[in-house]
């Protein structure tokens, strides 16, 4: 009995698994409230992440940051299924990034940060998103939802998500680096004056939805296009303008 009990639960664990991986990479929603499965998902060691209930700008160390702007990176599906956004963000700051990575179902409050800052003057311009998977369907939203009150999106990145999106007004350049599956592509709407490109990427070998976000080659593409918009700051700077943000607050 104890033998047959084993193997019938193996067998479900299994099913369940495939289930969530085939949600990640084709029947995934990008719905703004997170799974009820994703408030248990424990995050890996050594990542920098803020909670949602938390004030979204957050009181987290920048004394690393030496480059103008603002990084933020959306992970996909349950929180665990999309942890090279971390990687790539730790990457990030590592050449002086104010980067930051969170769940898909996060990014409300930080954008709602974003525009109240730039009413008092306080972003570190260029604003920069990027997301994998569910990360990449809401990585335009959040864009086209700073262009609507007023704040550019000077990048946009994402690595194969799974619905197409629209990208408008005010946004500079998107990059969707996508496995075609026949609807994950990203188009413009009227307004949209920047540079817009899908680029397939099932030519790379081994490449996968579950490890799009991870490949070093796409990641350094995505870091030098950010080095190329930024420029390198005094830190003192960015340590002063801070003081002053949470001062005002």
């Amino acid at each position: 009995m104890l033998f047959k009990f084993a193997i019938k639960s193996a067998g479900i664990l299994a099913v369940t698994a495939t289930l969530a991986l085939a949600g990640c990479s084709s029947t995934g929603t990008s719905s703004s409230n997170p799974p009820a499965a994703e408030a248990t998902a424990k995050p890996q060691a050594k990542t920098e992440e803020v909670q949602a209930s938390a004030p979204a700008r957050a009181y987290r160390d920048l004394s690393h940051v030496n480059r103008t702007g603002e990084v933020y990176l959306m992970r996909g599906l349950l929180n665990v299924f999309s942890r090279g956004m971390d990687t790539l963000a730790g990457r990030m700051r590592a050449r002086g990034f104010d980067a930051i990575s969170f769940n898909h179902a996060d990014w409300h409050p930080f954008a709602e940060d974003i525009v109240a800052r730039a009413a008092k003057n306080q972003v570190s311009y260029p604003i920069i998103i990027m997301g994998h998977s569910l990360g990449g369907n809401e990585a335009p939203k959040m864009a086209n939802y700073l262009a609507a009150h007023g704040v550019k999106t000077s990048l946009i990145v994402a690595f194969d998500p799974t619905e197409p999106q629209v990208v408008g007004k005010n946004i500079g350049d998107v990059i969707n680096y996508y496995l075609p599956n026949g609807r994950n592509t990203f188009a413009k709407t009227s307004g949209f004056t920047g540079k817009l490109q899908n680029i397939t990427v099932d030519h790379i070998p081994d490449i996968k939805h579950v490890n799009v976000e991870k490949n070093t080659r796409l990641q350094n593409q995505s870091i030098e296009h950010a080095m190329r918009i930024t420029r390198k700051v005094s830190n003192s700077k960015i340590a002063k303008n801070r003081r002053a943000l949470h001062t005002s607050s």
